[in-house]
């Protein structure tokens, strides 16, 4: 890759499967950051995906975190670059400007929702991959053809479903 792209990702810690989804965060974050990526995440709603962020800033990756004025950075995160927006869409806008893909990581619905409210702000101008591991995003694929493609031409071209995460960082090579 040519960029040393920035991700927006989107993952959440919390509800039903939470210690697998913090392996699956882990295993992203170090992944992707031992490959060269820069990272976005947000925090809102009293969410944050702190075993994703913990493991990219193990392996030194930069991250930002787009944050609502109620977040309060944990003490032991207060290295990390953070941006405060009141407003939920300048949240989406400023991560949209910031990103040159979005990522969604398994995990709760408020972080789906969070990931196409934030490409609906950049006019769905970047390109989304979701790590369907143990086929969570599975609904996502029909949605995609089914509602998406009204609005978008060609949604393959901008969203893209991967069953682990090498799969995906190759997926995100192409798309961005």
């Amino acid at each position: 890759m040519s960029i040393k792209p920035t991700i927006a990702i989107f993952a959440s810690d919390k509800g039903p499967g939470d210690s697998e989804r913090s392996a699956i965060m882990s295993h992203a974050g170090s992944f992707l950051a031992a490959k060269g990526v820069n990272f976005i995440c947000l925090a809102q709603n009293g969410t944050l995906c702190t075993p994703l962020i913990t493991s990219v800033r193990s392996a030194g990756a930069k991250i930002k975190i787009i944050a609502d004025d109620e977040f309060i950075l944990p003490k032991k995160l207060n290295d990390i670059e953070l941006e405060r927006y009141g407003d939920e869409q300048n949240r989406y806008l400023r991560i949209g400007e910031l990103s040159n893909a979005f990522i969604g990581l398994p995990g709760s619905l408020l972080s789906i929702k969070s990931l196409f409210e934030a490409w609906i702000a950049t006019n769905r101008n970047l390109p989304v991959l979701l790590l369907n591991k143990n086929k969570n995003f599975e609904f996502m694929r029909g949605f995609t053809m089914d509602i998406i493609s009204h609005k978008v031409k060609n949604p393959e071209k901008y969203i893209s479903h991967a069953d682990n995460i090498e799969d995906l960082y190759n997926r995100l090579q192409k798309l961005i």
